[in-house]
């Protein structure tokens, strides 16, 4: 891979991993918290933890797949990420009704979506941009 493709891999990376931090700081605490009467902070906690560990592999393999140029897994690296945007989406709006308390995490959550997206997109466009002759 060129250079540039790899540093937007890299870059993507790098957004994955503040997207795991920010759920670890700005969402899990205060919804273990939650007291929401119809909240389920016993199952919803772990699926973020499952969010943060999947940001984690994914930023690992971005990184690895640039490095050896398998230009075919970053882009499904790439859409995997969107799909754990979208994952994060759906909490942003579900978590929205949970009232004052939350929302907080939700801005954070709509943060989250916002680096998954932007580093979905630049492995997309890393694996798509086209090859030097």
């Amino acid at each position: 891979m060129h250079s540039w493709p790899r540093r937007l891999s890299v870059f993507a990376a790098a957004l994955l991993l503040l997207s795991a931090a920010c759920v670890v700081v700005g969402v899990i605490p205060p919804v273990r918290t939650d007291t929401f009467s119809l909240a389920a902070p016993q199952r919803a906690v772990p699926a973020f933890w499952a969010a943060v560990v999947l940001d984690v592999v994914l930023a690992t393999a971005a990184v690895a797949s640039s490095r050896v140029g398998y230009r075919v897994l970053l882009a499904v690296v790439g859409v995997v990420t969107l799909l754990a945007g979208y994952a994060l989406f759906d909490a942003a709006i579900a978590f929205r009704a949970h009232g004052p308390a939350l929302h907080g995490a939700v801005v954070v959550l709509w943060v989250c979506v916002g680096f998954d997206v932007v580093g979905a997109l630049s492995m997309l466009g890393a694996a798509l941009a086209p090859r030097r002759q």
